[in-house]
């Protein structure tokens, strides 16, 4: 064989071993993530260390003997909620409960006494029922631009709970038994007010749970007026104040129709106010012998040049042979659910090892709560190949 054609067939061998080694070279690529970077601002939220304590079993376990829950499930369980608590006094703007009364002692008064309350009772009410049932809800106070100069009726006090099938916060309101929905998706304040503000406010439905339709009044005759500021409570580091987020209103004010307004803080960051909650942020590590084994392997080679590592990658690319980590923002928190292609993932010696599958794989990762109730997930899609 001449010389020529020997080289040539030399040259198509190497240029074979090079391709095949291409092929051979298995990828792990992140096609999709929704892996959040969490946020902690949950802490600064008054709520109890457990939703298991015996004030929260027995204001359930009354609200259940006097009516039937006929959804479980996330907002309609919200809204069947609201509806009753809605029906169970009138109300009386002038009538606040006293403070040794609990959520329980209110609904007791009113149905053994018949006390009626305010709004800012039917908001309490309305949250602490939310969070015997398992979820975060807040009372929200909303205000009038110039509420603190600006005469009586500047304030209205309602309620929001957090949606982990919406991945958002919901804006309820007990008193009249009313949500404020755009295009069929259930709204919390500061959407109210963003689509008001671009002029598109008559597009928003306000539904009245008793009928299931559309109030005609409530949105322009009575919520445009306390769009001005909503304030939420903190507890943070010992210290109990508002934070008040500003929307229509624009100034800070230490008044509330004249009364001392004390212990507010001002902001004009909605992520201050609206923030995520009940998520879980997932780490990849890789099990020891898998990074043993490329370290091993890598050392094998005798690698002097780039060609030389990018023509040897296949031998010492990793495998996705993971350790799983979490964390979460989730108040109550429990356990985690850990699923891979649908298959649950079990904890072995406090680990969560992950070997994927050549081709695509689905990896979906949630946290419970002491209720059972589950957070918002996080799914990653990966493919190896």
């Amino acid at each position: 064989m001449k010389l020529k054609n020997r080289l040539f067939i030399v040259l198509v061998l190497i240029g074979a071993t090079v391709f095949g080694q291409g092929e051979n070279l298995k990828k792990i690529t992140v096609v999709e993530s929704n892996n959040p970077i969490l946020n902690y601002n949950y802490e600064k939220l008054p709520l109890k260390d457990s939703i298991n304590t015996l004030e929260f079993k027995e204001l359930k376990g009354y609200v259940l003997s006097r009516t039937t829950i006929k959804s479980k499930n996330e907002p309609e369980l919200f809204f069947e909620l609201m509806k009753w608590v809605s029906n169970q006094w009138k109300h009386d703007g002038w009538h606040a409960a006293p403070d040794s009364l609990n959520s329980l002692g209110i609904l007791k008064s009113a149905h053994d006494d018949g006390q009626q309350y305010r709004c800012v009772e039917y908001g309490g009410v309305l949250n602490d029922i939310l969070n015997s049932f398992g979820y975060v809800a807040r009372t929200v106070g909303l205000k009038h631009k110039d509420a603190d100069y600006g005469g009586a009726g500047m304030g209205h006090v309602a309620t929001e709970v957090w949606s982990n099938k919406l991945n958002k916060w919901i804006f309820l309101d007990p008193q009249f038994g009313i949500y404020a929905q755009k295009d069929n998706v259930p709204l919390n304040i500061f959407e109210i007010y963003q689509i008001k503000k671009v002029g598109n406010f008559e597009k928003i439905e306000f539904i009245e749970v008793k009928t299931n339709k559309a109030s005609k009044d409530y949105g322009t005759g009575f919520l445009t007026n306390y769009l001005g500021y909503i304030d939420i409570n903190q507890n943070y580091r010992n210290k109990s104040y508002s934070l008040a987020l500003k929307m229509e209103g624009e100034r800070d004010f230490l008044t509330f129709q004249a009364f001392p307004r004390p212990k507010v803080l001002y902001t004009s960051n909605f992520e201050d106010v609206y923030f995520s909650i009940n998520q879980t942020m997932v780490l990849f590590d890789y099990n020891e012998d898998e990074i043993t084994r490329t370290e091993e392997e890598f050392g094998k080679l005798d690698i002097k040049t780039v060609e030389d590592f990018n023509d040897n990658m296949a031998i010492f690319a990793a495998k996705p042979n993971f350790i799983l980590s979490f964390d979460n923002n989730m108040p109550w928190f429990k356990n985690y659910i850990v699923k891979l292609n649908n298959s649950v993932i079990e904890e072995q010696n406090k680990k969560y090892c992950v070997n994927l599958k050549k081709g695509m794989n689905t990896l979906t990762i949630l946290a419970v709560n002491q209720n059972g109730i589950e957070g918002v997930p996080t799914v990653i899609k990966l493919k190896y190949e």
